[in-house]
């Protein structure tokens, strides 16, 4: 996995991993030039191969627990959900005109299987240690076959919350996109099924979503091919040997 030292005014601070527990990914720390105040957080983990919908659903119950347990054990209080909403990272794709039923049914199937299907969770909390009221933001995405969890705080002292929001979804439209993982193995081999009986425009759309699905899982048969060396010059990367029943666990 890779992620830039800078993206916009975003500048990569921090990177860790731990090899003794893989399982938990890999986690990097940024700073907006801009507002130097907000504490940005994005933790990359794997999840395997699963529908988007039902990754995002997922990871969201489990980010919602591991807030309470932080407020169990003590490190957050006062904690409040201010609403949770869909964030998907990628625009609706609009048909040519002229195009025909099939070809305007297949464009719209692409765009659908591009999108990175993601959520958002606007909170606000207490940090215990620093008796310190935080406007916070969880957002929670699957793509490449893992979960990008971004989480960014600043003091509400520091920011308006309208403010907040504003800079903290631009943040998350800058860094989600521009971190990468390229997975290295069997999963860079895929079937295709087609529904036999049906239609030609059915037949096609089920077709463009599988592939459109699996381009985005971004495997490649060898590490040569996912070409991980062009971007270690402007970003930090980690390598992560998974074994075969890590993915079977997720």
């Amino acid at each position: 996995m890779s992620a830039p030292y800078q993206v916009e005014d975003f500048t990569l601070v921090r990177s860790s991993y731990n090899p003794d527990d893989r399982l938990a990914g890999a986690g990097f720390s940024y700073r907006s030039r801009l507002h130097p105040e907000v504490t940005i957080s994005v933790f990359v983990y794997p999840a395997g191969r699963l529908e988007p919908q039902v990754a995002v659903d997922g990871g969201m119950q489990a980010l919602q627990a591991d807030l309470r347990q932080a407020v169990a054990s003590g490190i957050y209080a006062q904690l409040q959900e201010l609403g949770r909403e869909p964030f998907p990272l990628s625009p609706e794709a609009v048909p040519a005109k002229g195009a025909n039923d099939i070809d305007s049914a297949v464009v719209l199937a692409n765009a659908k299987a591009e999108q990175v299907r993601g959520e958002k969770l606007r909170l606000s909390l207490l940090q215990v240690s620093r008796n310190q009221p935080l406007h916070s933001n969880g957002y929670l995405f699957y793509k490449q076959l893992h979960f990008f969890k971004l989480r960014i705080s600043a003091n509400q002292s520091d920011l308006p919350r309208e403010a907040f929001d504003v800079l903290a979804d631009r943040a998350t439209r800058s860094l989600i996109p521009a971190l990468e993982v390229a997975n290295v193995g069997s999963c860079a081999s895929t079937t295709l099924y087609v529904d036999p009986d049906a239609a030609p425009e059915q037949g096609a759309i089920q077709l463009a979503r599988q592939l459109t699905l699996h381009n985005g899982y971004n495997c490649h048969a060898s590490a040569g091919k996912a070409d991980i060396q062009a971007r270690a010059a402007k970003a930090s990367v980690i390598e992560i040997a998974y074994e075969a029943d890590d993915w079977k666990s997720q």
